[in-house]
């Protein structure tokens, strides 16, 4: 019990350090953002100037056009489902007097729940847009084995939806619970489709991670639901969620730089747009930016809104579990971010050709007229590459002796 106590202490701790921490978080993106860029590309964020980055930004906002509109459309309908109020009907006088209690707490989102609603409405946007953009599905950090670790956790929801009603979100955002259920059934197709590489390539890999996901689960589970199985579902989700980060920034990081990934698609290239592909730049951005913003929310959400308690706790620290593993998934996707603009902003020196140098076309003709020998013949033209080729070919003795022997007939004309 002592242990226990001592547990919650230092998750009590940790959730009241919540502000410090998304402080700390916004000055970290802050540095990378300014020191990338110098870093990686020699590019100096703060000289480039009002203008300049404007002129950026609206090109990139051009590139991703759809998916900016998309992401209004769903903060759109994000805002009118708020306004449209609180609907939930509460089964119990105790349980109404709770949620009363949590709308009073959580004023403009009417609840914490708000958060998860729209991550899982977020996630679904990301995967509509890049099944629009299928060219780039294979170079985008998403495709192979993380798209099957995503995969996992979606169809591990859906069974701890099927066994349990305890862990339905709650808010005017989910619409009695059946809105995050919805993205979660909708993302399986997509999940699939980007996934089903990684089965074919790596089958140890993935059935040892899921393996390990559902072990670690039976060690450390919650007693919400009261149900043995759907408390260990609700772990091995989000542990599922964190090795698919993990294997989101690690095929991030072989596209920047370059090298191949085994959990790509076949199909298409493992090697980052070029840096004039403003369309799958701007996407993989968008990307990038939009998967970070929901991982915000849920880690906000396990650091304030699900206080820890000990009747709640069945086996292992399944608190520490959550906050823990959402705090590490933020860290991922914000570290994938900052190595896509290290590639993205890099642009390798090209070879200038050196001054003074007078650089032909390959194919030049030089004619010279010469006066006819004895014999009638005449020398009229000389084909080479460059001048440099030309250079090299009168170094071959048998050209040199052409070369004295023409000169010595021009002589022999003139002199005549």
């Amino acid at each position: 019990m002592a242990e226990l106590m001592a547990q919650f202490g230092l998750l009590t701790n940790i959730a009241s350090g919540a502000p410090q921490a998304l402080l700390g978080a916004a000055a970290v993106s802050t540095v990378l953002c300014l020191e990338v860029p110098r870093r990686v590309g020699g590019i100096q964020v703060e000289t480039l100037g009002l203008r300049k980055c404007v002129r950026s930004c609206g090109t990139i906002l051009v590139g991703c056009a759809p998916e900016v509109a998309g992401l209004l459309v769903v903060l759109l309908l994000a805002v009118v489902l708020r306004l449209r109020g609180d609907t939930d009907v509460m089964a119990s006088p105790m349980e109404q007097q709770v949620w009363e209690q949590i709308k009073v707490e959580w004023p403009i989102l009417m609840g914490a729940d708000t958060l998860l609603n729209l991550q899982a409405m977020l996630r679904l946007l990301v995967l509509l847009f890049l099944a629009m953009r299928a060219q780039v599905g294979g170079r985008s950090p998403l495709s192979g084995l993380p798209a099957l670790l995503f995969l996992a956790a979606a169809l591990t929801r859906g069974r701890m939806g099927c066994v349990t009603d305890a862990y339905r979100l709650e808010g005017p955002l989910s619409l009695g619970g059946d809105l995050p259920i919805a993205c979660e059934v909708a993302g399986v197709a997509f999940w699939t489709a980007l996934g089903h590489s990684a089965l074919r390539k790596a089958p140890v890999a993935a059935t040892v991670m899921v393996s390990g996901a559902m072990w670690f689960a039976s060690h450390h589970y919650l007693n919400l639901a009261k149900n043995v199985t759907a408390d260990q579902l609700f772990i091995q989700a989000h542990v599922l969620e964190l090795l698919a980060a993990f294997a989101y920034v690690s095929r991030a990081i072989c596209l920047a730089i370059g090298r191949d990934d085994a959990g790509g698609d076949e199909h298409d290239s493992d090697h980052p747009p070029s840096q004039g592909d403003w369309k799958s730049n701007a996407f993989i951005g968008f990307m990038h930016m939009v998967m970070t913003v929901q991982q915000a929310f849920s880690a906000y959400y396990f650091l304030t809104a699900f206080e820890p308690h000990p009747s709640l706790v069945a086996v292992g620290r399944p608190f520490c579990v959550l906050c823990i593993a959402n705090l590490l998934q933020l860290g991922a996707y914000l570290c994938a971010a900052a190595f896509w603009a290290g590639s993205f902003v890099y642009q390798p020196e090209v070879a200038r050709p050196e001054q003074g140098v007078d650089r032909t076309a390959d194919t030049t003709v030089i004619q010279d007229e010469v006066p006819e020998d004895e014999s009638g013949a005449t020398v009229t033209e000389m084909e080479t590459g460059s001048s440099e080729d030309l250079d090299s070919q009168l170094l071959v003795p048998e050209l040199q002796e052409d070369v004295l022997s023409l000169s010595a007939a021009v002589c022999q004309n003139e002199s005549m």
